[in-house]
């Protein structure tokens, strides 16, 4: 089994809390069973330099994000005797920080959009994409409306949507379904993208995943306790 793990921090390049840590030790161990596995994370602006210099250029590619399409590079790195992608966009991720910011929805629809499409572009064809926390939701929903009958790549990809903190789960207001998600509004209205009269991307992840899973089964019965 080929394993992509996409996530939006993973140690040794980027953490802001647990996930980055869980990120960068759970791909090992499964290297360590024989799994192949491999990372995609976006490539910010604070990750130390030292990380920098040690990744290869592979090529880029355009990503189509309603009526644009953005630029994104594609470099490659090693950690621990795993691969690691960093999807660079220098208006998205050129900035200090990973989160907090007024277009995060735009942002992580765009890594999410652009880690399906690299996946034309590097020499690994997943089995399943591991999906990790709000910042990755969109990816089996985009999948799923997008990509699916493109080929037998896409056709046979399946997701596991992981829930490492419930607390932050990606709402953004529904202006965002047409001129950022690039999606009818259908999509919204009667699909996995609503909850709450926002565009959740956690929700959507949930829903559009073939497995959901949690970071612990201690979590996975709490956050079913109301």
């Amino acid at each position: 089994m080929k394993v992509l793990y996409a996530a939006s921090e993973a140690v040794p390049f980027a953490k802001s809390g647990g996930l980055g840590d869980v990120a960068g030790a759970l791909p090992q161990a499964l290297k360590n069973k024989l799994v192949g596995v491999r990372v995609v994370i976006p490539y910010y602006q604070d990750i130390p330099q030292s990380l920098k210099e040690q990744m290869t250029f592979i090529r880029s590619f355009w990503v189509p994000l309603s009526w644009r399409s953005q630029y994104c590079g594609l470099f490659e790195a090693k950690a621990n005797n795993v691969t690691y992608y960093l999807l660079d966009n220098q208006y998205y991720f050129g900035r200090k920080g990973y989160y907090g910011y007024f277009d995060d929805g735009e942002r992580y629809a765009f890594f999410s959009k652009a880690v399906l499409e690299m996946i034309q572009y590097i020499d690994f064809q997943p089995d399943v994409i591991n999906c990790n926390d709000w910042q990755t939701g969109l990816i089996p929903f985009y999948l799923n409306k997008f990509y699916r009958n493109i080929n037998d790549t896409y056709k046979n990809l399946q997701t596991v949507y992981t829930i490492h903190n419930i607390q932050y789960q990606g709402m953004f207001p529904p202006d965002i379904v047409e001129n950022v998600l690039g999606v009818e509004w259908n999509d919204y209205a009667g699909g996995y993208l609503k909850f709450d009269n926002c565009v959740n991307y956690m929700k959507t992840g949930i829903e559009a995943a073939n497995w959901v899973t949690t970071v612990s089964p201690t979590y996975a019965k709490e956050i079913q306790d109301p």
